[in-house]
């Protein structure tokens, strides 16, 4: 079958399978999707919660903790230090399959009986002194972040890999010493920069490769003491730079609009594919024969996917590292062929289960770990594990499940704690309007003790004292960046702002966070044609490439096809 256009059964819109996508299909015995692409991911995006945690006590050892789950959830929270550890045995809670009854009914009873990990991560097994990040591993001394492994120091930022003392930044690898950098790999001693590659010691950069020292430049290759573009020796740029203030707020604010206004001058690569030769999308980097990815390393043959670090031969997954021969799953690190699963590590042939990690042959499953043979927690021999799966998955596919996420009706956050509200955010209206769940805030008791207008223009005015202030967010709840209205900082925190010479933030890490997604382009592509119009170019008049690109039509960005680019910027 060469291609065929199917209705997505949830929004009605048309939605395109080609010969390679039934080719994998077959290859992990699934039947095709009836989702768009789009609604696979919002479907996905409802069992992640990146952004709200929620005081509570550990339900086994009493003590205070911070979760992803607040008290009203119906199943026990466990802290790390007792969910990894062999105080609790998740097989206790096994059960029968009931054929009578649909396969989702039966998880979602299991699910609401077995603990969760507060916060989803390694800390005290293969991370350290990391217990408040969210969805990380193999890191230590990392805090409020989300999304990532082998950091260290890292804060309020999301998907890093390989980073060292980051703060405030959005898919970074392999960077040190960076604040306020966004989709930037092998960056030092930055900030305020974007698309930018193995450089060091910018501020307000954007498109840069192979650069030096460089202030409030754009498109810049091997250069060395730039300001706006233009050459400078080392002594003159480091007296100019001084003259900026960007060690003052008000510096930084100033450097911030006239960045914003500068970029827009510049055109943009159509796409951000660096030696990733045969694939679409955004932000791909060392990778092959990927479509419609976004934000990834390494890819191989893979499509819809986002937020990886290396995978292959893998559909529709997100948020994670390694996964290879995966299909419709959050966060399959460094697994294999697992099928429909959330928060499932180093597994394989893990069908339809939830933070299964080190398992082999499970099946329906919650919190094993070092498990295998087992359907809804139950342990069974090889052979009856076989026999079982396969009347089980007869039996999805009479009900209709067979083939399809798990359904949004018994996820256990609501729409705007999950990740759906950075990518697909909706109105407290529209959310209940299409019957999904609205949570309401809980108020915030707290006395504001560092107001802004009181807050040092300058880290060099400020003392360990500000440790134990409440500091006013300049927001103050009036935005829709799920806003704290305050916040507090910590010692590392601190120290951090005083080794870049960065002045205090005035917001909250929400709507910093925010503030971010801005400057992001949306996982989605656009049929665009190139807006070059040199007459020094190849072309004759308008050039007539036409690209798939994740720059909207309506936005105000000058987007270039490759050819034409590559005339213009190097």
């Amino acid at each position: 079958m060469n291609q065929e256009i199917k209705i997505c059964k949830n929004c009605k819109k048309e939605f395109i399978l080609n010969s390679n996508d039934f080719g994998f299909y077959e290859k992990v015995k699934v039947p095709p999707p009836t989702f768009c692409p789009e609604c696979r991911f919002q479907r996905r995006l409802f069992w992640r919660n990146e952004r709200t945690f929620y005081k509570r006590t550990c339900d086994l050892c009493k003590k205070n903790i911070i979760s992803t789950y607040d008290v009203d959830q119906p199943f026990p929270v466990y802290c790390q230090k007792c969910w990894w550890s062999d105080n609790w045995d998740p097989f206790s809670y096994g059960k029968e399959f009931d054929f009578s009854r649909p396969f989702f009914e039966q998880f979602h009873e299991l699910m609401n009986r077995v603990p969760m990990l507060n916060m989803q991560n390694d800390d005290g097994v293969a991370s350290l002194n990391s217990e408040y990040a969210q969805d990380f591993a193999f890191s230590k001394n990392c805090y409020l972040t989300s999304g990532g492994w082998y950091c260290d120091n890292v804060m309020y930022s999301y998907y890093t890999c390989y980073d060292k003392d980051i703060a405030d930044s959005y898919f970074l690898n392999n960077s040190e010493r960076c604040y306020e950098c966004m989709e930037s790999d092998r960056l030092f001693d930055s900030k305020y920069s974007q698309l930018c590659f193995d450089s060091l010691g910018l501020s307000f950069c954007y498109d840069m490769r192979n650069c030096q020292n460089c202030f409030m430049c754009v498109g810049l290759r091997g250069k060395n003491y730039h300001i706006r573009n233009q050459a400078y020796s080392k002594e003159e740029y480091l007296e100019q730079l001084k003259k900026e203030n960007i060690e003052k707020r008000s510096g930084v604010n100033n450097s911030k609009k006239e960045f914003e206004t500068m970029i827009l001058k510049f055109p943009n690569r159509y796409a951000q594919l660096i030696k990733s030769p045969l694939c679409t999308g955004h932000m791909l980097i060392n990778s092959k024969m990927s479509v419609d990815c976004f934000w990834a390393r390494e890819l191989e043959n893979c499509k819809h996917l986002i937020f990886l670090d290396g995978a292959k031969d893998c559909y529709d997954c997100n948020s994670s590292g390694n996964p290879n021969l995966c299909y419709e799953s959050l966060t399959p690190d460094n697994s294999y062929n697992n099928l429909f699963t959330i928060f499932c590590w180093k597994c394989s042939y893990t069908f339809y289960s939830n933070n299964c990690h080190s398992s082999n042959n499970v099946f329906g499953s919650i919190g094993l770990k070092h498990g295998e043979y087992s359907i809804l927690n139950k342990k069974y021999t090889k052979d009856e594990y076989e026999v079982l799966k396969e009347k089980i998955i007869e039996h999805m596919k009479k009900s209709g499940e067979w083939g399809e996420f798990f359904p949004v009706s018994i996820a256990p956050y609501s729409y705007d704690e999950s990740f759906n509200m950075e990518f697909l955010p909706l109105s407290k209206e529209q959310i209940l309007e299409k019957g999904f769940k609205w949570k309401e805030r809980k108020e915030r008791k707290y006395e504001v003790t560092l107001f802004q207008n009181k807050i040092p223009d300058s880290i060099l005015d400020v003392d360990d004292h500000i440790l134990d202030e409440v500091v006013e967010c300049a927001h103050n709840g009036a935005c829709n960046h799920v806003c704290s209205t305050a916040f507090r900082l910590i010692e590392r925190e601190l120290q951090f702002y005083k080794k870049m010479n960065i002045p205090i933030p005035t917001l909250c890490p929400n709507c910093r966070y925010y503030e971010r997604l801005k400057k992001r382009n949306p996982p989605k592509l656009w049929h665009r044609a190139c807006m070059c119009e040199r007459e020094n170019h190849e072309h004759k008049g308008k050039c007539e490439v036409e690209f798939e690109t994740s720059y909207a039509p309506e936005r105000k960005e000058i987007v270039y096809c490759e050819q034409c680019y590559q005339q213009e910027v190097y």
